[in-house]
Parts: C-alpha cells; sequence; structure tokens
C-alpha cells in the first residue's frame, strides 16, 4: 500500500497539470468580476487631419437612401439633395460627358466602370485634381449598361455607386444628338469623302 502511495501521487500531478494547461481554464478573478477596459492609442492631429480630408473628399454615401437622379439644364446628376454629385451626366455635341466627383492625382487615368445587368462600360477617365472625367458617343452600345436598367458605377478611389434604373439617365444617352452639320468627336472618317 505505501508502494502505490507515489503512483497515486504521480497521476494527480498529471492530473492537476493537465488542468491547468486546459483551453478552457476559467480567467483569474472573481466569476462576476467585470472585464478590465482599455483604450486604444490616440492617432496623432496630423493622422486625423489626412481620414477626415479623405471623408471629405467622397460626396456622401455610395449607397444613400435619399439619393436620386434628377434633371439639369445640361443632362442629369445622381447623389443627395444639396450635396456634391456622385454622378454627372452631360450632353455635349452628340457626345455624353460623365463626371465622377472624387479626387485623385492630377492628370491620373483610369476606367470608370459601369456594371448593369444588360452589360459592362469600360469608360476612359482622368482626373483633374478634383474628379475624374471621360466621354463617350451617345449612340454606343455598351451604354445599355446604363439604360438597361440599374446599375453601380465604380472608378479608382470612388468606391461603388449604386444607382436605381433611372429614366431621366437614360433620356441623357438616348436624346443627346450631334446638332445639325456638327461633328461629332471620334466619328469614323469616310474615306469617299477624302478621296
Amino acid at each position: 500500500m505505501i508502494r502505490s502511495l507515489p503512483r497515486t501521487a504521480a497521476m494527480a500531478a498529471i492530473v492537476l497539470a493537465a488542468s491547468a494547461c486546459s483551453s478552457n481554464s476559467e480567467p483569474e478573478g472573481a466569476p462576476n468580476e467585470p472585464v478590465t477596459k482599455f483604450s486604444l492609442p490616440h492617432h496623432d492631429q496630423a493622422e486625423l487631419d489626412v481620414e477626415r480630408k479623405i471623408t471629405e473628399a467622397m460626396p456622401g454615401k455610395i449607397d444613400p437612401p435619399d439619393a436620386t437622379w434628377r434633371e439639369t439644364k445640361s443632362g442629369a446628376i445622381y447623389g443627395e439633395p444639396d450635396r456634391k454629385p456622385l454622378i454627372e451626366m452631360a450632353c455635349n455635341d452628340g457626345m455624353v460627358d460623365v463626371t465622377r466627383n472624387v479626387a485623385s492625382d492630377d492628370g491620373a487615368k483610369a476606367l470608370f466602370a459601369f456594371v448593369g445587368y444588360r452589360g459592362i462600360l469600360r469608360l476612359k477617365v482622368e482626373n483633374d485634381g478634383a474628379a475624374w472625367h471621360g466621354s463617350l458617343r451617345s449612340d454606343d452600345p455598351l451604354w445599355i449598361a446604363v439604360t438597361g436598367g440599374p446599375f453601380y458605377a465604380t472608378v479608382a478611389g470612388g468606391g461603388k455607386v449604386i444607382s436605381p434604373a433611372s429614366s431621366i439617365a437614360s433620356s441623357v444617352i438616348t436624346g443627346c444628338k450631334p446638332e445639325a452639320d456638327a461633328t461629332i468627336k471620334g466619328a469614323a472618317v469616310d474615306t469617299d469623302e477624302t478621296a
């Protein structure tokens, strides 16, 4: 019986060691003691100012519930009332000019993608330091991405703008015709006239 005592003590030590290593061990302190609170390190003011400028450069949320398409003298805008528009469209002599009001490097180039149920339009755009701008002929069949129902539009650094189907946006595109005797920019050259 005395010989089994060290063996029993050894087994008890193993069981205690195993329970101490268990991942389900209780935290130290009383069971009803509140969790210790801590605070994250405070960012310096310069870093907060940079974050604020980035936030202010984005004109509103990308999918604001009160955003609508509204007619303007030259076309249409999409966004919240009394805020800088998220997207602007205008007809200019048979071309549809598009603006996405998001700042970037002056002279930066990108593709502004319109993704709809019936197609995708990738519009070449350039930033002037304040917004992305691009143009495309109004009769380009890829405008079906916008005229064919709801769509979203995305460009570098500008997030994704989600737009419902809009007859106002569609009418800017479908109603954009060149004036009489005007030449659409980017129109194909008629080889018969140049011969």
